[in-house]
């Protein structure tokens, strides 16, 4: 009967149980001391395997079986009744009578199923499988992966889905690049997680829609056949840790890719692209500008006005192996664009059709799409014969030539018809960020196999979590203007929250006008901060967007570009922490800090654990306000002041950032290490260091200092100890602010 679903205890055991209605089918896993899984299907249906569920941090080309428990720590709860009593604390209660979950923290419902009905039992919402959850009048939402507008997405409706979005609108544009159904929700009882894992196309509404039937209530619908989803407790950090260890572990980027990597359309869409790329090179003489890396746009693949992936355009590039030694030369690597679909006049296109490579319509011809300036046909890569031969392509085209890394672009893989099929069997629109995944892990096994010793730099620009296995990202074709720059803000910290941690943006905006010089300025000042820092553009006019665009401004992009290598220690050593942590480097204050007065949108954010950098994003503004949170006592040059506290911060545009260091930390320098005391006290830091390239560090070839920090009313004493094998002599000061005297051990 609709609506009324009777469901009985069918099987239990110490960390799962199954409740069965009918043909209906409800799995309970208690996957860990403070997260549940729970999956709702059909007997008998086929559960798509995962990709983004990972936490062996295998990386796999079949995926997982969506309910396996492997790599889970799994936990025996204890029952009271028809409850659940986690080792954290929540209380899980099932009540059978249409499947009605909730969850109780101290004795107060955290939130739970929306009765009477919460899930698609017998259709009665309609298609597809859908689960209501109850809301709170004030409950914060963060999360759900590059989605733009305010940081707390409460009382928004958002599109989970991937497209190609090229000069969207950061306030409100939806969706953009990203599959990634996860979010944090905090309300007056406590903060919980959770993560539908599925990579159909899917909607959450956080209560844009109201039904006069039901009490408040958000919701999530998604394509898939069935309902599989996480709920994680503890506080929001605890819950962004949980998530991310879950989709498996971020690799260590190498240290070059944390200095400045420049890029442009500009330079190979143009007829003289040679003479283009030997002014950059000159330019980064003359202006004395630090540049590890140039993104190498499409252009250099092109035939006519056409992009066509793993061809050299010989007239632009006479000797690409020239081109790409010339630059190596310099300490540059070329990161060169790839795309995942080849139009029908590829000169490979033929063949790779004959060979049955391409997503297929139902009678097994190759499925055809809009790409570009034309139609074309995606890669099917759940094809092993396809994955090889990209891997291949990757090798003989690229890496042969001294190229060690890649850029896998445009890879949305935009696909809507329900009759295109993948070589696994399954519908192209239901495993499109799976294509995504498998397209990264084809470039990847490529570069590990050609270099297997150096540790490989990757960027996509679409995807779900499970790239965060193999990947950087970006925030994609942002636009020059000013309310972008604000809004580019809120989705990188959205990313950070949503596991995507080693992201940045195209600074100075991707496509517009060529931005104003206080535009441009601002752009750099924020990306000064952010683990990718790059300037990109495809300017209206066809000009470039570069640090010397305006030449009576080079001296303020010359201590930009100065101030960022003053950082690079702690930038790369805060990169480890992170990939080991699960510790985003770009965070906003909330994710640690409890304090009622801090702001959800906010100009300020974390960087590392240590520094909050302020900016400014309103043109024309030269100061900005800056709320330091209680509890901690935070330096600004020779200045010290307690948490608590609002101090007005003067930013002009051609001015490096003032940021404020935490008390308590040791922070690394050029030269050495500065420490900021707390006022009394001990307190642990550390810091890492390595090679840059290799995977030596795994066995502890680094160096990895351990600091112990002693305040007292006259002296701060540090004592440090390597555990790396690295030699490693450190050279200490105490800040400008404190007149204590310094003692190292």
């Amino acid at each position: 009967m609709k609506f009324k679903h009777t469901f009985a205890l069918a099987e239990k055991a110490p960390s799962y149980c199954v409740y069965e209605c009918g043909n209906i089918c409800a799995r309970i896993d208690f996957v860990s001391d403070s997260a549940v899984r729970v999956a709702v299907f059909g007997k008998g249906e086929k559960l798509i395997n995962t990709f983004n569920v990972n936490p062996n941090n295998t990386l796999s080309h079949k995926g997982r079986e969506r309910l396996s428990t492997e790599g889970f720590s799994l936990c025996t709860p204890r029952c009271d009744g028809d409850a659940f009593c986690l080792p954290c604390g929540v209380k899980l209660r099932v009540n059978t009578e249409n499947l009605l979950l909730s969850y109780e923290k101290d004795e107060k419902v955290l939130f739970g199923d929306r009765a009477p009905l919460a899930y698609n039992l017998e259709n009665e919402f309609g298609k597809g499988a859908f689960h209501f959850v109850s809301r709170s009048e004030n409950e914060h939402i963060y999360g759900v992966g590059d989605k733009g507008g305010s940081l707390d997405k409460a009382g928004r409706a958002f599109r989970i889905e991937t497209t190609d979005c090229m000069g969207y609108d950061a306030s409100e544009t939806d969706p953009l690049y990203k599959h990634i159904p996860f979010y944090i929700c905090e309300n007056e009882v406590g903060t919980y997680g959770v993560f539908y894992d599925t990579s159909c196309t899917s909607y959450l509404d956080f209560g844009k829609e109201i039904d006069n039937y039901y009490e408040p209530y958000k919701y999530f619908k998604t394509e898939d056949n069935c309902l599989v989803y996480y709920v994680f407790f503890g506080s929001r950090l605890e819950i962004l840790q949980q998530f991310s260890a879950l989709c498996g572990a971020q690799p260590l980027p190498p240290k070059w890719s944390f200095d400045y990597c420049a890029s442009t359309m500009a330079y190979t869409d143009a007829e003289n692209s040679s003479e283009q790329f030997k002014g950059f090179l000159d330019k980064i003489h003359e202006t004395g500008l630090s540049c590890s890396g140039f993104y190498l746009s499409s252009g250099y693949t092109s035939i006519g006005n056409n992009r066509y992936v793993f061809n050299w355009n010989t007239d632009k590039f006479p000797s690409p192996a020239g081109f790409v030694e010339e630059f190596a030369r310099e300490g540059i690597h070329i990161i060169p664009n790839i795309k995942p679909a080849f139009l029908t006049d590829h000169p490979m296109y033929d063949g790779l059709a004959e060979q049955g490579l391409f997503i297929k319509n139902p009678d097994g011809t190759p499925f055809l799409t809009q790409f570009w300036d034309g139609l074309g046909s995606y890669l099917d890569f759940t094809n092993p014969a396809a994955f090889d031969f990209w891997k291949a392509q990757v090798k003989e085209k690229l890496l042969d030539l001294g190229i060690d890394a890649t850029w896998n672009d445009n890879n949305e893989f935009d696909i809507k018809d329900c009759d295109a099929v993948c070589f696994s069997g399954d519908r192209a629109c239901d495993m499109r960020p799976t294509l995504t995944y498998l397209m990264v892990l084809a470039s990847y096994e490529a570069q590990r196999e050609k270099y297997p010793t150096k540790r490989p730099f990757l960027s996509t620009r679409s995807g779900s979590s499970a790239v965060r296995r193999l990947a950087q990202t970006w925030s994609g074709d942002n636009r020059t203007a000013f309310e972008d720059l604000k809004y580019c803000h809120n989705i990188g910290l959205t990313m950070s929250l949503s596991s995507l941690m080693l992201y940045g943006h195209d600074l100075g905006g991707f496509t517009g006008d060529m931005p104003s010089r206080e535009l441009l300025l601002r752009w750099l000042q924020h990306g000064v901060f952010e683990p990718r820092f790059t300037i990109h553009s495809w300017n209206k006019d066809g000009s470039a967007t570069m640090p010397w665009s305006y030449g009576d401004i080079v001296e303020s992009v010359q201590a930009l570009f100065e101030e960022r290598r003053a950082l690079l220690p702690y930038l790369y050593s805060s990169a480890y922490f992170c990939t080991r942590d699960n510790i985003p480097m770009n965070a906003p204050p909330l994710l640690y800090y409890d304090d009622e007065e801090l702001q959800c949108d906010t100009s300020t954010m974390l960087v590392g654990r240590d520094i909050l950098v302020p900016f400014v994003f309103d043109e024309g503004e030269t100061a900005t306000d800056v709320y330091l949170p209680r509890g901690e006592v935070w330096y600004l040059g020779d200045k010290r002041y307690d948490g608590g506290q609002t101090v007005r911060v003067e930013i002009k545009p051609t001015d490096t950032v003032p940021y404020f260091v935490r008390g308590g930390s040791v922070m690394p320098t050029l030269d050495g290490f500065t420490v900021y005391p707390a006022e009394s006290g001990t307190f642990e830091a550390e810091f890492f260091d390595d090679d840059g390239e290799s995977f030596d560090y795994l066995d502890g070839k680094c160096v990895m200092i351990k600091f112990t920090v002693t305040c007292d009313k006259d002296t701060v004493t540090v004592e440090y100890k390597n555990c790396g094998s690295m030699p490693f002599n450190p050279k200490f000061e105490l800040c400008s602010a404190d007149s204590r005297r310094l003692i190292v051990k």
